[in-house]
């Protein structure tokens, strides 16, 4: 990493259906960081995949390596700054559907499942997962 990096920029994907549930993964019990937490779908940007649509073209290729499907990315949800072990992050969330595919759990995930609202508090979640859901939940007029 370049001395010179300010952050590291991560993409996320909420994954809603037609029935008011979301699509969340918990990380593979082996996972360095946080492992067995419930999250969603997301991952580091790399800058050398493309230079056009690069924050979609990212989330794509992260949530087919995760819980193996392709998606339409709806639209832009949220961004919010952490700061991780020895750098600053920041998140951009994008609101989505399955375009394609059966979601599965793939190496990187332990298992993968649909939630509503209700039940989100039941699990042990990653940071701003919750908010991030009942932000998801707010604008698309779901109870």
């Amino acid at each position: 990493m370049s001395k010179y990096q300010l952050f590291r920029l991560v993409v996320a994907a909420v994954i809603h259906d037609n029935e008011g549930r979301f699509l969340i993964a918990q990380r593979h019990l082996k996972d360095s960081h946080q492992p067995g937490v419930w999250a969603i779908p997301a991952g580091h940007v790399e800058t050398g995949e493309s230079s056009v649509d690069i924050l979609e073209e990212n989330l794509r290729r992260e949530v087919k390596e995760e819980i193996g499907i392709e998606i339409n990315i709806e639209n832009f949800l949220d961004s919010h700054s952490w700061v991780d072990t020895d750098y600053k992050k920041v998140t951009v969330v994008f609101l989505c559907t399955i375009k394609s595919g059966e979601p599965k759990a793939l190496s990187e995930t332990n298992e993968v499942r649909w939630v509503t609202i209700d039940k989100i508090s039941e699990l042990n979640l990653a940071p701003h997962i919750s908010r991030l859901i009942g932000k998801a939940n707010e604008r698309l007029g779901l109870k």
